[in-house]
């Protein structure tokens, strides 16, 4: 069943002050995108940072990277890295929701140019889903033809390393996307912490095996994991956000309870 637009952009709202919570959004930079039909996507408008979106700050715009339709009461200003999500949308029609951000820890990795091993139970759910653009940054996200590399690459890799730049993850929803962007900080993060403590002990780190990540990560997704880590983000997002929660639409809290 389709998710009603207004339903679309609380959660979009809500994903961004999760993301801006947990530590891994910059200032004003990264956007948040779900496809709502032909040409179209909500996606949140340049100035506000994640922790301070609401609804009003979420706009229509086209694949090209237009604003279509906009609240009123905000101002429609576009700047040219909105490029990053409509052409990665325009390349990839079977894609609904993307996250972009720069989260510290994966950062920091990407700077190695290297895919994360996997030494925890949590990696194993982006075993064989990270990819690393082979890109050297070369500017901001503002044309296509820098764009095109990260199109390609989301298309493989759910979750996608920029280096120098950032992080982008894909999902079916938000929420999907919002999950992967928090695992994969966290997987890097632990890859950092593990060098750190190989450095200091001068002892070799065993990472999980491939076989082994696969098997765990089918385990897991057999388990219903999204919807209960969304209640939960919902629960503590009420706690940290309460002032969001007055644009939370009927629909979207009937469909939670």
């Amino acid at each position: 069943m389709a998710v009603p637009v207004e339903a679309l952009k609380f959660d979009i709202c809500c994903a961004a002050r999760a993301l801006y919570r947990a530590g891994l959004s910059a200032g004003i930079a990264g956007h948040l995108s779900v496809v709502i039909g032909e040409n179209r996507m909500l996606m949140n408008r340049f100035g506000p940072s994640f922790g301070t979106l609401r609804p009003a700050d979420i706009c229509v715009f086209d694949l090209d990277g237009k604003v279509v339709e906009h609240d009123p009461s905000v101002d429609p200003y576009v700047n040219d890295t909105i490029a990053l999500h409509a052409v990665i949308h325009r390349y990839n029609p079977h894609i609904a929701a993307l996250a972009h951000t720069h989260p510290p820890a994966t950062v920091s990795w990407g700077t190695f140019r290297r895919v994360p091993e996997i030494f925890d139970q949590e990696s194993c759910i982006l075993a064989g889903d990270v990819g690393i653009v082979e890109e050297d940054y070369t500017g901001t996200a503002a044309s296509e033809d820098r764009v095109r590399p990260f199109a390609d690459a989301i298309a493989r890799h759910a979750a996608v390393i920029l280096p120098n730049h950032g992080a982008l993850t894909s999902g079916p929803n938000i929420q999907v996307a919002l999950t992967r962007m928090m695992l994969l900080e966290g997987m890097c993060a632990r890859n950092i912490s593990v060098a750190m403590a190989a450095q200091a002990t001068g002892l070799k780190p065993i990472p999980i095996k491939m076989e082994h990540a696969l098997t765990a990560k089918k385990e897991i997704a057999a388990m219903p994991g999204i919807p209960a880590v969304w209640k939960d983000t919902l629960e503590r997002l009420q706690k940290t956000d309460p002032e969001l929660f007055q644009y939370r639409p009927k629909s979207a809290a009937a469909a939670a309870d």
